[in-house]
């Protein structure tokens, strides 16, 4: 198998900062002290007596995309800390916030218009030559509510693909809490009594079964009394009966 590495279309031999190296099916292609010269398409070509295959990257020097950091839900009902990273060899030059809320109910979702906050970023501490991490602190925002936010930085090189969106929640007033625990308990209500008005049927059921049962031996139970009330004993009347 005969393996080759091209640059933008163009065949590349090794140099000082540049080394092809194979071990067993592992080709590999090592760039040393990267510079802008180095960056763009770069793609390997394979050829055995089986036909061709190619494979393609990209080098650049803009920052990757960024990956954000905080946990989806608010300690606070009108403000978020938003946490991020970025990755860039280059100092950062500018980062772009956006945010918005969505407006949603119990039958749809529709976003609000986004809000557009522009931060410059600090100096990147020496011990973390590759990681931009950074925060901000949205205010004004209001409770109960969810909300979306992207991130997108920017280095000598130009701007990196646009962050996936976040999504985060506000804190919930206590008005909200009390209000929902009102509607479950007026909610247990209603289903109680819904309950018992269905249940009541059930006795006359048992009421007609009972005297379905009864009716068989309504004499022995009736012909005591009519002793009684002809002036025997209920004694006498059993005696009569049998």
């Amino acid at each position: 198998m005969q393996v080759s590495w091209n640059q933008n279309s163009f065949p590349l031999q090794p140099t000082d900062r540049r080394t092809m190296s194979s071990r067993g099916n592992r080709h590999t292609l090592t760039i040393r002290h990267v510079q802008q010269e180095d960056f763009g398409n770069y793609s390997c070509v394979a050829d055995n007596s089986l036909g061709r295959s190619k494979k393609y990257m990209e080098v650049s020097g803009r920052p990757g995309p960024a990956d954000f950091l905080s946990p989806p839900w608010s300690r606070s009902t009108d403000s978020f800390n938003l946490t991020w990273k970025v990755e860039s060899y280059p100092p950062l030059q500018e980062v772009r916030l956006l945010y918005r809320k969505l407006m949603m109910n119990e039958t749809f979702q529709q976003p609000g218009r986004w809000h557009d906050v522009i931060l410059t970023p600090a100096p990147r501490p020496p011990s973390e030559p590759l990681t931009h991490v950074m925060a901000f602190t949205l205010r004004g925002l209001q409770h109960s509510s969810v909300y979306e936010a992207i991130v997108q930085a920017k280095n000598r090189y130009g701007w990196n693909e646009v962050s996936d969106i976040f999504q985060f929640y506000t804190q919930r007033i206590s008005s909200d809490i009390h209000s929902e625990e009102m509607q479950v308990a007026s909610s247990t209500s209603r289903s109680g009594a819904t309950s018992l008005h269905r249940t009541a049927p059930k006795s006359s059921a048992w009421s007609v079964v009972l005297l379905t049962t009864l009716l068989p031996i309504l004499p022995w139970l009736v012909a005591p009394f009519g002793a009684l009330l002809h002036g025997g004993t209920l004694f006498d009347r059993s005696k009569l009966i049998i």
